[in-house]
């Protein structure tokens, strides 16, 4: 999905990859880490920010703009494969 994509660590049943964050750029990295448990067909996946970005006055987190969902759902869409549970919408404040 992401060229600048570095992997960390890579076993039969774990992955985990560091790729540059896309909002704000250029100030950390995310971890994408996938999990199969092929005894029930199902990859486990998550994509998370390592550090949150708090402008002052703010008590909140800069928003990510949806980043790691939208790399997710890429990912998801290149595969073909399913989502399970309910569907993610991410944050309303972009």
């Amino acid at each position: 999905v992401d060229g600048k994509l570095e992997i960390v660590e890579l076993t039969d049943e774990y992955l985990h990859a560091v790729v540059p964050t896309e909002y704000p750029p250029g100030l950390t990295y995310d971890d994408i880490e996938f999990i199969l448990r092929p005894e029930d067909n199902v990859v486990l996946y998550r994509s998370v920010s390592r550090t949150s970005v708090f402008v002052y006055p703010l008590t909140q987190p800069v928003s990510d703009k949806n980043s790691n969902l939208n790399r997710l759902q890429k990912i998801r869409d290149k595969l073909g494969w399913d989502e399970m549970g309910m569907r993610q919408t991410g944050s309303n404040r972009v």
